[in-house]
């Protein structure tokens, strides 16, 4: 790896195992951040929430004290084209600014960013980690941990770039087809790999 602020991207589809590859990562002793943290933790800002207000009104209520609805957003945004368009133009910059910040105090960063390709971030960082998958374990991964059903599960796969037809031989490629044991060991060899 590179000398100083070193920053790693961690991404893939919906139901890849990135957040088990970031997961590993961080058990090697590494700063990993999560997206979804950070988007959890930016839904707690007033001004997001007037923001998200004046995307999703029925979703976000009250006036002094805003209170959001993630799930009705979550469903308005992946039914309809132009609010996903604005809540990704919103919040993914916000994440990204989070996300460069933390990298200029931390010598090597790895942060888990799921739409990075869908928004050109790639680059933004030095080198970038794709986890992928086959779809249908993909499909029955997501199903197992929410309560999405197939349907809701592949419109959100709709979302994102095609993996199978994306050009990944820049990146570092893991192919997460076996256990949880396989994919620490080609998570560890791939970390390895980038020193």
């Amino acid at each position: 790896m590179k000398n100083s602020n070193l920053k790693i991207a961690i991404t893939g589809g919906i139901g890849s195992g990135k957040s088990t590859a970031a997961a590993i990562i961080k058990e090697m002793g590494y700063t990993v951040l999560s997206s979804d943290t950070i988007v959890s933790e930016l839904y707690r800002k007033r001004r997001v929430k007037k923001l998200l207000k004046s995307i999703f009104p029925d979703a976000v209520k009250g006036t002094l004290f805003l209170k959001i609805d993630r799930k009705k957003i979550a469903a308005q945004a992946f039914n309809d084209q132009q609010k996903h368009k604005q809540l990704t133009d919103t919040i993914t910059p916000l994440v990204l600014n989070e996300i460069l910040s933390q990298a200029e105090k931390t010598k090597i960063l790895f942060a888990e960013v799921p739409l990075l390709f869908e928004c050109n971030y790639q680059k933004y960082f030095d080198q970038v980690i794709v986890v992928v998958r086959e779809k249908s374990a993909r499909i029955a991964s997501v199903k197992s941990r929410s309560a999405l059903t197939e349907e809701q599960v592949i419109a959100r796969m709709q979302k994102q770039i095609d993996y199978d037809n994306f050009d990944l031989s820049p990146f570092v490629v893991i192919e997460n087809n076996g256990s949880k044991c396989d994919l620490k060991e080609k998570v560890l060899s791939a970390v390895n790999a980038l020193k």
